[in-house]
């Protein structure tokens, strides 16, 4: 995937980038299964690995 964060191009959310888009709204995608749901599920594994490593630099 493009290291650039994609843009939302539809509903509430148009014209924001990915990375700033409520988690709500991305696992909507993905249960709805979006025809854009890969980007939504790309940005939630990238926060869900964020804050893990987050939380291993603490112990």
């Amino acid at each position: 995937m493009n290291t650039e964060s994609p843009i939302c191009d539809f509903g509430l959310h148009q014209g924001e980038k990915y990375t700033s888009l409520p988690a709500s709204f991305l696992n909507w995608m993905v249960e709805i299964e979006h025809e854009k749901c890969a980007y939504a599920k790309h940005e939630l594994q990238r926060r869900e690995m964020a804050a893990l490593k987050s939380c291993s630099k603490r112990n």
